[in-house]
C-alpha cells in the first residue's frame, strides 16, 4: 500500500461557477454549494480551445473532463513527440452516472429513425470510460489508465494514482472526476452538480506543488455521498482533505 504523500502540481475545474485552474481551488472547494438550477450555467460549454485535435462530437461529460484535465496540466494539452506515447504517464478518471446524454440521444434516434438512420457519431460517446479513454488518447498517455464508473468511493481514484506512482510505473498521473448526467436518464427526483475537477499529480515535481495529499489523512475521513456525482463528490473530499 502506497503511503507516500501525493505531490499535486497542477488543479483544474470546469464547474458552473466558472472555469479555473491553480491554487484558488482551496477557497473554491471551502466555499462550494450547488443547486439542481446551477447545471444552467454549462449548457452548450465547448472544450475546443482547450484541445488540440479537432473533435465532430463530444458528450457533455467529455468536454467538462478534458477541458479541466488541460487546466490541470497548465493550460495546453500536452503533445507526444513524434507521436510517441508518453509512456510512463498515466490518467484516472472516474463518474458515477457516466455520459447519459449521449446514451439518451442515441436510444432517442434509434426509436425514432430506426437502426439505419440513428447517428453512429453518438454511439460511441455513450459509454462511461470515454471520457477517460479520449483524454488518454489527447495527451498521449502511454502509462497506467482506468476509469472507475458506479457508486465507488471517490477516493479510488487517488489510490490508483497513488500505487502507480509508488510503484514506479508512472512518473505523473492525471486523476479526474467528471459529471454529465441528464435528469430524463436519472431516477426521478435525482440531481447531478454537473462538470469536473482534475488533479496532476507528479513522482517528482518539475513545477511548483500547489499542495499535498496525506493518503493516510485521506483515508481516515468519512465516505463522502456521491448521489449528486463524483465531480460533487470529490470536491467535497479535497475540502476536507485540504483544510
Amino acid at each position: 500500500m502506497a503511503t507516500a504523500p501525493l505531490q499535486v502540481t497542477g488543479i483544474g475545474w470546469v464547474l458552473p461557477g466558472g472555469k479555473g485552474s491553480g491554487a484558488g481551488f482551496r477557497e473554491l472547494a471551502r466555499a462550494w454549494h450547488w443547486q439542481p438550477t446551477d447545471n444552467a450555467a454549462l449548457a452548450g460549454f465547448s472544450a475546443k480551445e482547450h484541445l488540440n485535435s479537432v473533435k465532430g462530437y463530444l458528450d457533455p461529460a467529455s468536454a467538462f473532463c478534458l477541458a479541466a484535465a488541460v487546466l490541470a496540466l497548465g493550460g495546453r494539452a500536452p503533445t507526444a513527440v513524434g507521436g510517441a506515447l508518453r509512456a510512463r504517464s498515466g490518467i484516472c478518471t472516474g463518474s458515477r452516472y457516466g455520459a447519459t446524454l449521449s446514451g439518451y440521444r442515441f436510444t432517442e434516434q434509434l426509436l425514432q429513425k430506426g437502426p439505419r438512420f440513428a447517428s453512429p457519431l453518438i454511439f460511441p460517446h455513450s459509454y462511461a470510460n470515454t471520457a477517460g479513454n479520449l483524454a488518454a488518447i489527447e495527451f498521449g498517455c502511454g502509462g497506467p489508465h482506468m476509469v472507475l464508473y458506479g457508486e465507488q468511493d471517490v477516493r479510488e481514484i487517488l489510490e490508483f494514482a497513488a500505487l502507480r506512482l509508488h510503484d514506479g510505473t508512472a512518473e505523473d498521473m492525471v486523476v479526474a472526476a467528471y459529471e454529465s448526467a441528464e435528469g430524463l436518464a436519472l431516477p426521478d427526483g435525482q440531481a447531478v452538480a454537473h462538470g469536473a475537477l482534475a488533479l496532476y499529480l507528479q513522482a517528482s515535481p518539475d513545477r511548483p506543488v500547489l499542495a499535498t495529499l496525506d493518503l493516510e489523512r485521506l483515508r481516515a475521513l468519512p465516505p463522502v455521498d456521491a448521489a449528486n456525482g463524483m465531480t460533487a463528490a470529490f470536491i467535497r473530499m479535497l475540502a476536507a482533505a485540504l483544510d
